[in-house]
């Protein structure tokens, strides 16, 4: 799967260049849980569960994983299943309802009820967050398409994701702003891990790069609530430092501070998104965004994996956002038990490493002949959608890609070009 258009990557090179390779990512795993491990364990059909934001401030970005994991299933069960029989997708939990706080316990003890080895999500990191304890306490498996934060690295060998951190998208965003010669930014920053952890890094970025966070800075207690829905007083405030840029990190807020911003007579061309608001925006006057520019973490997806999702999930055109990201999930998890021969959680934590390619092997990028490798013998790498590396000790991504987009007249990121960190 390639970018869809190279012509920003040349103009770009500043951007691969900078300090966008960690010493974090270097690729490495603990070996004790990577090695491929034939296992007497559980021979029953993979199951499998979702814990995704059916309602609340996420739920314009479950599109993507939703239709991710279907296709990803489809695929692994029309190639024999795991171990010759179909996964099962046995519960499908809401991680987030605003108009019940009780929502996530709910949707964990469905969850344990139901006994899946693995759980995609949740999305949000705060929503990780407090499913964890007693996700982990029950012995299941959590892989998320779509933390970011910081944190989350390396916190439990029942944990894993498929996307890297704010680090890398933040750096990624602070010298796309560098590169277009903004010296002055407002950032408009929802208060939560996710919100300021990448305001955190996109700060240090541009400040590094000798810019200014004019508003939004770190310590400056400027943050909006998540799930606000009014922004004239932040948008008034913004403004008032005279940014040459804005940069917005949120979720849905953004359908209410896009138009706040137009209001007071920003020009939306110096507009910065990011992963969490990067979507089309359909109910906007026709070329309002035009102009306005993006990151998200992943590669762009290709037409091929793009027309395979639409046909799986038509919903899915709403958003792609995570979509590589949870097919890599539930792939990675599907390939670990085929080799460990078991389908329960033990299993595939003990080869989930070793699949991802973290011992090296043969390269293959379907369930199918990656599955005929391991029936041969063969240590695999399997390459994913989201064109990450192998797992690390901190059960993310050794490198990763960022996605560039730039909206058109009809208010949709269009693919630009995509940068490795």
């Amino acid at each position: 799967m390639k970018a869809t258009s190279k012509k920003a990557v040349g103009a770009l090179a500043l951007l691969a260049s900078a300090a966008l390779v960690l010493s974090g990512c270097s690729s490495s795993s603990d070996s004790s849980d990577s090695k491929d491990t034939k296992s007497e364990g559980s021979s029953e059909a993979l199951r499998i569960g979702t814990l995704l934001p059916q309602t609340g401030s996420l739920e314009h970005l479950i599109y993507g994983p939703q239709a991710a994991v279907k296709l990803a299933i489809s695929e692994i069960n029309d190639a024999g299943g795991v171990l010759g029989k179909d996964v099962e997708v046995v519960v499908e939990a809401n991680e987030h309802d605003p108009t019940d706080p009780t929502i996530m316990a709910k949707s964990v003890d469905e969850i344990i009820k139901a006994k899946p080895a693995f759980v995609l999500g949740a999305m949000g990191t705060g929503n990780t967050n407090a499913a964890m304890p007693k996700l982990t306490e029950a012995g299941i498996l959590m892989g998320s398409p779509s933390n970011t934060g910081i944190a989350l690295a390396g916190i439990n060998k029942l944990y894993f994701r498929t996307i890297a951190s704010d680090i890398i998208q933040g750096r990624a965003l602070g010298n796309l702003i560098l590169k277009d010669g903004n010296a002055k930014v407002a950032v408009l920053t929802q208060n939560n891990d996710y919100g300021k952890g990448l305001r955190d890094n996109l700060q240090s970025t541009l400040e590094d790069g000798g810019a200014e966070v004019t508003y939004g800075a770190k310590g400056k207690g400027e943050e909006f609530p998540e799930a606000q829905t009014a922004f004239a007083s932040e948008v008034t405030a913004a403004l008032a430092t005279k940014p040459d840029a804005v940069a917005m990190v949120s979720y849905v807020e953004a359908k209410q501070a896009i138009p706040e911003l137009a209001a007071q007579g920003f020009d939306l061309s110096k507009l910065y998104l990011v992963d969490g608001n990067a979507v089309p925006y359909p109910e906007f006057d026709a070329g309002l965004l035009e102009g306005a520019q993006a990151t998200t973490p992943g590669r762009i997806a290709d037409k091929e994996f793009k027309a395979a999702l639409e046909k799986a999930s038509p919903d899915v055109s709403k958003s792609l956002n995570f979509a590589p990201e949870a097919y890599d999930a539930v792939m990675l998890v599907a390939l670990a038990a085929e080799q460990g021969g078991a389908t329960d959680t033990e299993t595939i934590v003990k080869n989930l490493h070793s699949v991802s390619g973290s011992e090296g092997g043969d390269d293959c990028d379907t369930f199918k002949t990656c599955a005929a490798l391991i029936k041969d013998g063969k240590k695999i790498h399997y390459k994913g959608q989201a064109g990450g590396g192998p797992l690390n000790k901190d059960n993310e991504p050794s490198t990763a890609l960022i996605g560039l987009y730039k909206y058109d007249n009809k208010n949709n990121p269009v693919a630009v070009g995509e940068i490795e960190g």
